[in-house]
């Protein structure tokens, strides 16, 4: 049995092995301590005695008081006049403080990795790990940041169409990170996911049609008749143009809050929706952009 699927004596069952293995949001119990000694550690910098009879922790005063405005947290003033390791331990003890009533706890460590905290990422990541997290350490834009986890195969495919498919993988890049980032945003997710699809069907199925949206990509398919997958055998119940107008028609389709004043209109969608559009719109953005999608000759 490897390191990654021990479990502790006594949780043998599929419930009991269910609970075990369960993410969790925010910071639980028992990652806390390992989770904010991660923290003091990113707002730290060694300084040195002027006499070199040793080194002391003091607070980054700069990096604190920049993250803390922007994360609207009311952090007192630590700044001081001097050095030395009571001081530093003074400042650090006022700044913690503040930083553990902090109502969103993982924003603080995000912010430390996207700004150059002092810890090691590996090292939270470690922690996050362990304490199943929801969240890993990954990468949001061009900046390292917590993200949701999702299944590692699933990540390393998404991120390839997201580099090779131009515009539309710069949106889905976007979408993704509204949906597992840690301020997600289904709305704005499901949004951009019908951008990315956007983006690289309407190239491909309606080029000189300035004006083309989803839903006239769609309409063209259907009226047409002659675009499929290259699959030499396919199911008489499932053909390759079916399953792609399939596609689009359910991510066009559910985005049910595109447009106000429809009281009867479900509302906002959901997470889960957003997750299935944005799925949906990796596979749809990959075969368009691979030419996988194309007119029977």
């Amino acid at each position: 049995m490897t390191e990654d699927a021990w479990r502790p004596l006594g949780v043998e069952t599929e419930d009991q092995i269910a609970q075990f293995d369960a993410l969790h949001d925010g910071v639980p119990e028992w990652m806390a301590s390992a989770y904010w000694a991660w923290v003091r550690d990113a707002l730290i910098v060694i300084r040195s005695y002027r006499d070199g009879s040793g080194r002391f922790p003091m607070l980054d005063t700069a990096l604190a008081e920049d993250m803390c405005q922007i994360l609207k947290i009311p952090l007192p003033d630590v700044r001081a006049a001097g050095t030395g390791q009571d001081i530093g331990a003074a400042q650090l003890k006022t700044a913690m403080s503040v930083l553990r009533q902090h109502d969103a706890p993982l924003q603080v460590a995000d912010y430390l990795l996207a700004h150059d905290g002092h810890a090691k990422a590996t090292d939270l990541d470690g922690i996050l790990g362990r304490s199943k997290s929801a969240y890993t350490v990954g990468s949001r834009g061009d900046r390292p940041g917590l993200v949701r986890r999702v299944p590692v195969g699933v990540q390393i495919a998404a991120e390839s169409v997201m580099a090779r498919a131009g515009r539309a993988g710069a949106r889905l890049a976007k979408a993704w990170e509204e949906v597992y980032g840690l301020t997600p945003s289904a709305s704005e997710a499901y949004r951009l996911a019908i951008l990315a699809v956007e983006d690289a069907a309407v190239p491909v199925v309606s080029p000189t049609n300035l004006r083309a949206t989803l839903g006239t990509v769609l309409r063209q398919l259907e009226d047409q008749n002659d675009w499929r997958l290259p699959m030499d055998r396919e199911h008489s119940n499932a053909a390759s143009s079916s399953v792609v107008i399939g596609m689009l028609r359910m991510l066009w389709h559910g985005q049910h809050d595109r447009h106000g004043g429809q009281p009867s209109a479900p509302g906002n969608v959901s997470m889960d929706e957003a997750r299935v559009a944005v799925a949906v719109a990796v596979t749809l953005v990959q075969w368009f952009n691979a030419g996988l999608i194309s007119r029977l000759p």
